[in-house]
């Protein structure tokens, strides 16, 4: 049953993405939850349980508590002080969707790659990395995870993206493009609101790389393959790109 959600605490447009990707009836677990209003929200608007808030300092996650109590929900939630995974009774909880929300894409690789249990069936990982996310996609690919599905939120002025993942050992490849940009958001294409300005963010940053090699007498072949790919995915979806 739903609460009243008059007091529900708010996310912005980049968590309540995040939140989109937790499954009905799941039991979360919040990783580097900060003030913890994910694991909060998703319990007090009955989506889920359970949830388990976890940190690496004992600061934010005694703020989690604090808003946790605030909020009516503490008796619901655990809270982890742990380094990524490792320290959390992912067993005994029963969690079944793992948030890492709000670090680098390297830093959530790393984070995945020492927890086998993100590669159990049933198992799904939401990932909103605030930068590498080439790196990340590339990780994802090479070592089993399936992206099911990658959607876009502004938040700040700022347009972020973020992955519901799951493994099914099977490694795949990406396209430059795909790297780039993420095959989800390139098969939606221009149907998905935010792909414009995205596009044209990633398109600019290959450029003034492009551009980087080009003054340094350096090898841009890859740069040039992958701004030729952009300009035909742009082309395709009627978007306007800046001349090299």
């Amino acid at each position: 049953m739903h609460m009243d959600l008059k007091n529900l605490p708010l996310l912005d447009a980049r968590l309540a993405l995040a939140a989109s990707f937790v499954r009905e009836g799941g039991i979360v677990a919040d990783v580097g939850t900060d003030h913890a209003y994910l694991p909060i929200w998703l319990i007090f608007s009955g989506v889920c349980p359970r949830a388990v808030a976890s940190d690496i300092n004992e600061g934010p996650l005694q703020s989690a508590r604090d808003h946790a109590e605030k909020y009516g929900v503490a008796d619901r939630m655990d809270f982890v002080l742990a380094d990524g995974l490792a320290a959390i009774d992912l067993d005994a909880i029963g969690v079944t969707d793992i948030a890492i929300c709000g670090m680098g894409g390297e830093m959530i690789a790393g984070i995945l790659d020492a927890a086998p249990y993100t590669r159990r069936a049933g198992v799904r990982c939401i990932l909103q990395p605030m930068s590498s996310v080439e790196d990340l996609r590339t990780y994802l690919a090479r070592t089993g995870y399936v992206i099911e599905d990658e959607r876009l939120a502004e938040a700040a002025g700022r347009i972020y993206t973020c992955l519901a993942v799951s493994y099914d050992g099977q490694s795949r490849t990406l396209t430059p493009a795909q790297t780039l940009l993420g095959a989800a958001h390139i098969d939606r294409g221009a149907a998905e609101a935010l792909f414009a300005p995205y596009l044209l963010r990633e398109y600019r940053s290959v450029q003034k790389k492009y551009r980087g090699r080009l003054a340094g007498g350096l090898d841009t072949s890859a740069e040039k393959e992958l701004l030729t790919e952009l300009q035909q995915i742009a082309a395709e979806n009627g978007i306007c790109l800046p001349k090299e």
